[in-house]
């Protein structure tokens, strides 16, 4: 009953989709009424931790401890509408607003200008669980202060992983920083200021919809 309900879950955070009928009282955008996330799962003290999401998802194994930097992100809408789940970038990747110099992207939070397999393997779902062990129903965004392209800290338990790039992680505790700019990259992380960025082209092609075709 876990899986099913933990495959379901994700698969609704994948394709966006914010429409679950249950007959569990719940409200129209899906989540549970009075449904919240503990503030006990959020800290405000930054954990000492310098390893990234990748270094994380490459080494930990199933029920494995972990703890990684990271930032929201990787969709277009990183967060699940009626589920505590949401995704989270490697640091590594390069969101669309970090790159030249004006802002010529919507959406700059999905990554698009990261190749597919690349974006793919850098990415993870955070959720959290109820007692039962199953996502809480409720959305994280704006928890804690939760919210698309900040960094944070995940400090939590790998609940699934695969070679396709799947990494999934109950988080028991996060911290939540701030958002980089393109002169600071690392704003927001708390680790040291980064260089300044190396100017690039001001116009980068964007692909949200992943056809191969720029969009602007």
């Amino acid at each position: 009953m876990q899986r099913l309900f933990f495959t379901l879950a994700i698969t609704i955070l994948l394709i966006g989709c914010s429409k679950v009928e249950e007959n569990t009282g719940s409200t129209s955008n899906g989540t549970s009424e009075g449904v919240t996330i503990p503030a006990s799962l959020f800290t405000t003290e930054r954990p000492d931790v310098s390893m990234n999401l990748l270094e994380a998802k490459n080494s930990a194994k199933v029920g494995d401890s972990v703890s990684f930097l990271a930032r929201v992100g990787g969709r277009v809408k990183p967060f699940a509408s009626g589920f505590a789940m949401f995704v989270v970038a490697d640091p590594s990747l390069v969101s669309c607003e970090l790159k030249g110099v004006m802002d010529h992207c919507p959406n700059p939070q999905d990554y698009c200008c990261e190749p597919p397999e690349k974006l793919k393997m850098g990415l993870a779902t955070i959720q959290f669980n109820d007692e039962k062990g199953v996502p809480l129903r409720t959305t994280a965004e704006e928890s804690g202060g939760l919210e698309s392209s900040k960094f944070l800290i995940v400090e939590g338990t790998v609940l699934e992983k695969n070679d396709e790039g799947l990494f999934t992680v109950v988080a028991d505790q996060i911290w939540v920083g701030g958002k980089p700019n393109r002169e600071n990259p690392l704003q927001g992380s708390g680790l040291a200021s980064a260089s300044p960025v190396t100017s690039k082209p001001d116009h980068v092609p964007h692909d949200h919809d992943g056809d191969g075709i720029p969009d602007h």
